[in-house]
């Protein structure tokens, strides 16, 4: 099981839902006259970074079935690739991290990989709540988006999300990642939101 903030390849719920749930949230907030700052984040190459041996223990510490660990274990231990060119192999190379794109198992393992971003994130205390529920990250896969009505709680959390995916040896790309401010404060000049020291690009879009 994974936190319901994931909402990729999951059985019954899609990007539908997740759309559904920004959308509930924004409009809750802009209702009650607030604004809502959210934070989209391309996270570089994540499919390729999956570290094995840290994903093995993750499914240990989830008392995963011992047999099926096993199988993974022996069948990613065992992955190779080969480069065709000029009508030549390569050099068998052993796959030491990473996982396939086109895998039926990639989506779910990789949602258990990043889930403790997501438990990191609803323990700061920092983000959107909605009915008391911690609503301030929504994932898709490896699509993320930050949500909180305060910039200082958003550049805590970008923070957090930085140190967690760091201990993956993930990285979020700042140049692909976006700020966007809904609400009646979405023209007021602001500081950046910063990765790792690098702005990130706000997003002026008219919304009130």
């Amino acid at each position: 099981m994974t936190s319901d903030l994931q909402f990729g390849f999951k059985k019954c719920t899609g990007c539908n839902d997740a759309l559904y749930t920004v959308k509930s949230v924004v409009q809750h907030f802009i209702s009650g006259n607030s604004t809502v700052n959210l934070c989209a984040f391309d996270l570089s190459k994540a499919f390729d970074k999956v570290n094995h041996y840290a994903l093995f223990m993750k499914l240990l510490n989830r008392n995963v079935p011992i047999a099926l660990l096993h199988i993974l274990i022996n069948w990613y231990t065992m992955c190779a690739a080969v480069v065709w060119r000029n009508n030549m192999f390569s050099d068998v190379v052993k796959l030491q991290c990473g996982f396939r794109q086109d895998g039926v198992s990639s989506p779910g393992l990789f949602a258990v990989y990043v889930n403790d971003v997501i438990m990191a994130l609803s323990k700061s205390g920092h983000g959107c709540y909605f009915n008391n529920m911690f609503i301030g990250c929504i994932m898709y896969a490896d699509d993320l988006l930050l949500l909180s009505g305060s910039l200082c709680d958003l550049q805590s959390m970008v923070n957090i999300y930085c140190d967690e995916f760091n201990k993956l040896d993930m990285c979020l790309n700042a140049q692909k990642s976006q700020v966007i401010r809904i609400g009646r404060s979405y023209r007021k000049e602001v500081n950046c939101i910063s990765i790792n020291g690098k702005p990130v690009q706000e997003i002026d879009f008219s919304f009130c």
